[in-house]
């Protein structure tokens, strides 16, 4: 067990919150680590040499280290001009604590300077955790590998003994020797390379400068065969800005692919330069692409790394869908270079800090660079939306969590972290307006950087830009779980005043319904920016605030024609809206009779908040689904991707209903997007915009999903032509709805099968492998899921270990048998669970995801009992056994609890709705 302690200054944890932290005994200022590594036999070995300053007497000192053999440590210190040295007495590894304590006959004073120098070895494993390896084929066909860091939260320990928490910033000095054929990266420039011999075998030394201060969890290295192409990127501000070199480094021939993540990078540098008015402080920045990556990417500094499909694009053969992707993910690991890696969180209890406002700020700087893509107006669809379905449980978490032990930190890099962090963000920047919002921003980098921060750090810098007690009215949003509920009460006319007075009251969202009387009373009464738009000038706004549990709120308004009201203009606060069903439609019917009378952001909230009311009981589906046809005139891509997830999250829950409503809400969504498909074609012109692009593959996807003759005819006979060698035939933007559309109508699966899978073996971008290895999901024989389950899922001759989730994925979602399919899978996972656990234990996010999607796609009270009976144990024999699935379920706990909840509330949904549903589908289809 780690010593817990208590500290004013920035060595440690905080006392009384048990966290799992190291004694504070010592500190470090820098680490030299030299590392030897061995890509044939899958090991390494490690020489590091740590500056200490002694802080209290002491003849022991702990650090962390997992999966290493540590087999020698010597210690030199002095202490008022006197230097000694001396051996560890006793070296003591404990594998449950991951830490590495070392014992010394004599004591270190405090006061002293000291550098433990410590050799040690470890293994490259295939875990994608720690200094792991990774495999490919290289152009011989032959496997190859390159070995790559993954080191967030703590797995720094895992390649060195290291003081691995986040507020324990040192410098480092990193030399890798290396094949003298292979290529050699680390966060910062190299500034030499020599031959050495190690262990009589000739190596190159390849070093590299000084890093700045900065945690551990932020050191990456990285070994390989590689090839890169480079660029400028020349920031204009502050005036101590430098250009500095960007890399795309790839394995060999890939590197072309990297030119469109290259020239992002470049101008994204110079916008986050400019916008924070902070240079970024390295000389150089790297970006690589990685063939097995757990996360999307890793913001290490000056050398980020990435899963191959979030960093390679072709113009010619990838979707529009993952150049926005790339962009996008780009700009988010860039902005962590100042937020996060210049100024860190104390803590991984603030993890909000990093990864809330890295998402709101990737998000901007996409924006910034391509305007024409309405990314915010796609927020509103992606991370706003995933951000208020988990933040809708009881088993969600603050933004500002405490956590403990490394089990617990990975398990809060989710939506609350990301999406909720960053939807909160975006109401107080319109808040408080953007040039405040800039100031304060800039104020808090300048005042931190190179150190660490918490959030009242933050809300402190934008109280003095703004003025206002910014910490108190955000306290509840970070400190609190949930958002509000806004319930319109009543609403009175003035005639006379030309004015509408509306009763508002706030209580917790939950998408259980089940709110109790209790948390009612009790519950959080958040500050909620009331922000209205009406007819009479519907592209402005008037601004309230709802700061009590209940209260009037009243604006200018008339009885015109065409009269309306909307709270939360253009969806930027982060809460839902219920209204009665009269005013519903009434809301529905102004959209319908002009569909620009409201802001197309205003039409997401509308939408978004009738669905997400009817799923909780707090509205009905039928109304929901009614509303839907005031959208038939709108034209917009991004409301009709939220109109297309709304009926396919209706259509996905009801998998078990009678054949004729499941077939008549086909039929709903043929009447909604088969006759744009048909109007934009199949075919993508050269000239059209972004936008168009992505419109005509969600027309396109969503008409074949509901079985339009006419689309999948067509589908079938072009992907026969692509399949015969005609590329021109299936646009990529369309290449996965036709392997998704053949298999679930092949009359010949087999041989479409192999075919798909012939395509997922040789396709020539990342995107393009793994739309068709999701896709193989949708095939219509029994024998062949049978052959996805036992024999490709986690066959990793096949199929990567991280995209093992995909293939899952694509079986839940397509398959045309999901009453048949979607049980199968979790009765796959229950009696492969031992291997599974084996497979990806190291990579515990994966897991997590493993058996989520294993059993979140069901409905049903037969699915809840046999998942609790599961997670309880109930089918094992003896206790022993009970304990070993309770230690392998600790760290993926959170995501189940959360996925059992989300289950009993859609479950619930179906059995409260069902009549109503199939009584509107009938009248809708008469």
């Amino acid at each position: 067990m780690c010593h817990l302690h208590n500290h004013t200054g920035p060595a440690g944890g905080a006392k009384g919150l048990n966290r799992e932290v190291l004694p504070a005994n010592v500190k470090p200022t820098h680490y030299r680590v030299e590392i030897t590594p061995d890509l044939v036999k899958f090991e390494f070995k490690g020489i590091v040499d740590v500056h200490l300053n002694i802080v209290e007497k002491t003849s022991t000192i702990v650090c962390n280290a997992n999966q290493l053999s540590v087999h020698k440590a010597v210690i030199t210190s002095t202490h008022l001009k006197a230097e000694s040295t001396q051996t560890a007495t006793k070296i003591t590894l404990d594998e449950k604590a991951e830490t590495v304590t070392f014992e010394f006959d004599n004591a270190l004073e405090a006061g002293a300077t000291a550098v433990l120098h410590i050799e040690y070895s470890g293994i490259h494993n295939d875990k994608m955790t720690g200094f792991y390896r990774t495999g490919y084929k290289n152009a011989a066909g032959e496997k190859s590998y390159m070995v790559v860091t993954q080191f967030e939260a703590t797995d720094c320990r895992r390649a060195l003994p290291s003081w691995d928490e986040p507020n324990l910033k040192a410098t480092f000095d990193v030399v890798l020797n290396i094949e003298s054929k292979l290529t050699a990266l680390s966060n910062m420039n190299q500034t030499n390379e020599k031959e050495v011999k190690v262990d009589g075998k000739a190596l190159k030394a390849v070093s590299f400068a000084t890093t700045p201060i900065m945690s551990t969890y932020l050191l990456a290295f990285v070994v390989g065969d590689l090839e890169y192409i480079e660029t400028t990127s020349s920031p204009k501000a502050p005036a101590d800005a430098k250009d500095l070199v960007v890399r795309v480094y790839t394995l060999p021939g890939q590197k072309e692919q990297g030119r469109f993540a290259l020239e992002v990078c470049a101008r994204i540098l110079e916008y986050f330069s400019e916008y924070y008015d902070v240079a970024y402080p390295l000389p150089k920045m790297d970006l690589i692409a990685v063939p097995d990556f757990g996360a999307g990417a890793m913001e290490n500094w000056g050398l980020v790394t990435y899963r191959e499909i979030y960093l390679l694009f072709d113009e010619k053969s990838s979707s529009a869908a993952v150049k926005q992707q790339i962009a996008y993910v780009v700009g988010h690991e860039l902005a962590h270079q100042w937020f996060g890696n210049l100024v860190t969180m104390d803590w991984w209890s603030e993890l909000w800090l990093n990864e809330g406002f890295a998402t709101f700020v990737g998000w901007m700087a996409t924006d910034n660079l391509f305007p024409e893509w309405k990314i915010w107006t796609q927020f509103i669809t992606d991370n706003y939306s995933d951000g208020k379905d988990l933040d809708a449980l009881r088993s969600s978490h603050p933004i500002d969590v405490d956590v403990k032990s490394p089990s617990e930190i990975l398990q809060i890099f989710d939506a609350i972290s990301y999406c909720k962090g960053a939807s909160v963000i975006r109401m107080l920047n319109t808040f408080l307006g953007q040039e405040t919002f800039q100031k304060g921003i800039r104020a808090y980098l300048k005042k931190h950087q190179f150190t660490n921060a918490t959030t009242h750090d933050l809300w402190n810098a934008l109280s003095e830009a703004s003025g206002q007690d910014v910490a108190s009215f955000m306290q509840p949003w970070t400190r609190d779980v949930g958002y509000p509920l806004v319930t319109v009460v009543d609403e009175k006319f003035d005639e006379a005043k030309g004015e509408l007075t509306l009763r508002l009251k706030q209580d917790r969202y939950l998408s259980s319904g089940d709110l109790t009387a209790e948390e009612e009373l009790k519950g959080t009464v958040w500050w909620v920016p009331l922000v209205i738009t009406t007819h009479l000038a519907p592209r402005e706004a008037t601004h309230h605030i709802l700061s009590e549990k209940e209260a009037s709120v009243t604006f200018p308004y008339s009885k015109a024609q065409g009269a309306f009201w909307k709270l939360n203009f253009d969806t930027t606060g982060f809460y839902r809206v219920r209204l009665s069903e009269e005013q519903l439609r009434s809301l529905g019917a102004v959209i319908k009779a002009d569909p620009t009378a409201l802001t197309t952001e205003d039409m997401l909230g509308v939408l978004g908040d009738a669905f997400a009311l009817a799923f909780s009981g707090h509205g009905s589906t039928a109304a929901a689904l009614e509303l839907m046809k005031s959208f038939e005139a709108v034209d917009d891509y991004v409301v009709l991707d939220q109109l297309a997830s709304n009926l396919n999250s209706v259509l996905a829950a009801w998998y078990r209903e009678p054949k004729e409503v499941t077939d008549g809400l086909r039929a709903i969504k043929r009447q909604i997007f088969s006759p744009k498909a048909k109007a934009l074609g199949l075919d993508q012109s050269t000239s059209e915009d972004h936008l168009t692009s992505l419109k005509r593959t969600l027309c396109i996807e969503n008409a074949a999903s509901a079985q339009d003759p006419e689309i999948v005819a067509q589908l079938t006979e072009r992907f026969h032509r692509f399949v015969g060698g005609d590329d021109s035939a299936l646009p990529p933007n369309i290449r996965k709805i036709a392997y998704v559309t053949v298999l679930k109508n092949t009359k010949d699966a087999k041989k479409d099968f192999e075919a798909v899978l012939n395509i997922y073996r040789n396709a020539p971008t990342p995107d393009q492998r793994v739309y068709a290895l999701t896709a193989l999901g949708a095939v219509n024989d029994k024998d062949l899921v049978h052959r996805i389950l036992h024999e490709i899922t986690f066959n990793t001759d096949i199929v990567r270990s991280n995209e093992a989730t995909m293939v899952l994925s694509g079986l839940a979602t397509y398959n045309p048998e999901p009453t048949v399919v979607r049980p199968q899978i979790w009765d796959y996972v229950v009696n492969n669970w031992k291997e599974i656990v084996e497979k990806y234990t190291g990579t515990m996010s994966l897991l997590g995801r493993i058996v989520t999607i294993a059993f979140t796609p069901q409905v049903g009270t037969d699915v809840l009992e046999k998942v609790e009976s599961f997670v309880a144990g109930k089918d094992l024999t003896t206790d022993e056994e009970r304990a070993k699935r309770t230690e392998n379920l600790v760290a993926i706990k959170r995501p189940i609890d959360q996925g059992l909840e989300a289950l009993r509330s859609k479950t619930a949904w179906v059995e409260r709705e069902r009549t109503s549903v199939a009584e509107w589908v009938r009248k809708s289809n008469a």
